[in-house]
């Protein structure tokens, strides 16, 4: 099965992860094809606004699929992959998320109240058959219909507007059990994965599929770089927890979860 891993690079804080960030997923994802984006002129509308990236890598995505009908997976440059992810696109549905940390105060806090969960769009596969509902997502975000152009946030308002129905579907992956969300929306199948399959933010070495780390929670780039090869659980926390700089003033609450017996 052959498909495309695709990605958005741009700016001093990314552009030095991305000769390892494809040396790890051309090592790790046999059959995957590589496309990098980057801010190219799409006549579209964003003007710079926030979040103007998603809408330049979601559109690139849905012209790559249309084109050549082939799964197209995002996975975003801070997101190592740590196995094979065929397994995943293999499932079935339509469409395929990540889960973000949070459950229901997940950004944006109003929508995953309601949805209970929070969708991370930092990893997403879009199949063939998934395209149009994916094109409307796209048109909202272009005509800035939530005020933003964040995929994230005009998909979980997308959902919580329109009529849909959730509900756990269990898993197995390399032996190991996972519960999915499961959203039935317009005719298709949106997958959210168990939060253990992308793990966001990770403590403990685990069976992962992905380690998805904020640069800045570890340091930037150079700090960040380390998390590709060394041990995770040997490297400082990927936790925002106690970091001044980063507006979290608390202890933290993971150090004890390192603790060896």
């Amino acid at each position: 099965m052959s498909y495309y891993i695709t990605t958005f690079c741009f700016g001093n804080k990314y552009a030095p992860i991305l000769p390892k960030w494809e040396e790890t997923v051309k090592k790790t994802c046999k059959h995957a094809l590589l496309r990098v984006w980057d801010k190219c002129d799409l006549q579209l509308n964003f003007g710079g606004q926030y979040a103007w990236w998603d809408l330049v890598r979601l559109y690139h995505n849905l012209e790559l699929l249309k084109t050549n009908q082939k799964p197209v997976v995002h996975v975003d440059l801070d997101l190592i992959l740590k196995k094979d992810i065929e397994p995943l696109i293999q499932l079935d549905y339509d469409i395929l998320f990540s889960k973000e940390i949070g459950e229901e105060n997940a950004f944006p806090k109003e929508c995953s109240q309601k949805l209970g969960f929070g969708i991370c769009s930092g990893f997403y596969v879009i199949k063939p058959s998934g395209l149009t509902f994916m094109l409307n997502v796209l048109h909202r975000m272009n005509e800035h219909v939530y005020k933003t152009y964040s995929d994230q946030v005009t998909l979980m308002n997308y959902m919580v507007e329109h009529e849909h129905t959730i509900k756990e579907e269990t898993v197995v992956l390399d032996g190991v059990t996972y519960s999915n969300k499961v959203i039935e929306i317009e005719g298709i199948r949106m997958g959210v994965l168990d939060f253990n399959i992308i793990v966001r933010d990770p403590i403990l070495n685990g069976t992962q599929f992905g380690n998805h780390i904020n640069v800045d929670n570890v340091g930037g780039t150079q700090a960040f770089l380390r998390y590709f090869d060394e041990d995770l659980e040997t490297l400082p926390l990927t936790c925002r927890c106690g970091k001044a700089h980063l507006g979290d003033h608390g202890p933290c609450k993971h150090k004890e979860l390192r603790i060896k017996d």
